[in-house]
């Protein structure tokens, strides 16, 4: 795929400085962020939430579910549309949900009463330090690099109050019983992306590690669901679906990797199939941990 023509934007929020790159099909970019932000993007991020919300049978795993029942303050990082905050918020009216995000694709004007949605970074949250009961994080992995990882739980641990919770969702690039043409396109991608820009796709076999040698955290803890690729039932063929959809999301990020010209948007079509043929799968996790009284 030859590299897209773009001119990059200058725009002017309060205080900072945002950039984002309009390419020529007219998507926009943060330069933090290698998805598009725009309605198809907001699309992809609501359908991948019922999704998993379906697999896993729940929207968290970390214990707070009666600290939710009586009233907690809770913060959803990278929250994206919003989605997930809007129904816990339906859910656990005592609670408070605070979203945040570095685009403004959340909304805006009718929403909860015990929500609220600002525009901000992960690198250094706006927030207090001991502000919130329980710090929710999913699917960041495109927005934090490797170097960057660290200090993102650090903000994390910084902002949720003494015994409170974090919890951290992801899965990773990573599908199992992939054809040998299946696993040389992926990891042309993971390669070329660890390389270029500093991001892991196989990142949860770091995050234990970056959390046991965190030693402001206490029971740490974690756990697994497979999902199969479109195969097996709706839900799955859903999730084949998605895959498909946010690896075409990507085409902009890897436009520096040589593909010729639509061989990238042919070569995710063919994968998709031919995992599914293969009856493959892959694996998304939760870690959660406790953040120690000093």
């Amino acid at each position: 795929m030859g590299k897209s023509q773009s001119k990059v934007t200058k725009l002017r929020r309060g205080s900072r400085d945002d950039y984002i790159h309009e390419c020529i099909n007219k998507r926009k970019y943060y330069a933090s962020y290698i998805f598009p932000s725009d309605d198809d993007e907001i699309d992809r991020l609501t359908v991948q939430h019922y999704i998993f919300q379906n697999i896993w049978d729940s929207n968290f795993s970390s214990p707070v579910k009666n600290l939710l029942k009586d009233g907690a303050e809770v913060l959803d990082v990278g929250c994206g549309p919003g989605v997930w905050i809007l129904e816990m918020a339906e859910k656990y009216k005592n609670s408070s949900f605070t979203g945040i995000d570095i685009a403004a694709n959340f909304p805006q004007m009718i929403k909860p009463e015990n929500t609220k949605f600002i525009t901000g970074d992960f690198k250094r949250l706006p927030f207090e330090d001991n502000t919130f009961d329980f710090v929710y994080m999913r699917f960041m992995m495109f927005a934090i690099t490797i170097e960057d990882w660290p200090e993102a739980i650090d903000e994390l641990i910084r902002v949720c109050k003494p015994n409170g919770w974090i919890e951290i969702m992801e899965r990773d690039i990573l599908w199992f019983n992939e054809s040998e043409l299946v696993h040389n396109w992926r990891t042309t991608v993971v390669d070329k992306l660890r390389e270029e820009k500093g991001i892991e796709l196989v990142i949860t076999p770091h995050i234990p590690r970056f959390l046991y040698s965190n030693d402001k955290l206490t029971n740490i803890r974690s756990d697994q669901r497979d999902a199969r690729i479109s195969w097996g039932g709706k839900i799955y063929e859903a999730y084949g679906n998605i895959i498909m959809w946010g690896a075409k999301n990507l085409s902009n990020a890897i436009s520096e990797v040589h593909f010729d010209e639509g061989e990238y948007d042919s070569l995710v079509d063919v994968a998709i199939q031919e995992i599914a043929r293969n009856k493959g799968y892959d694996k998304s996790y939760r870690f959660w941990a406790q953040k120690k009284v000093y």
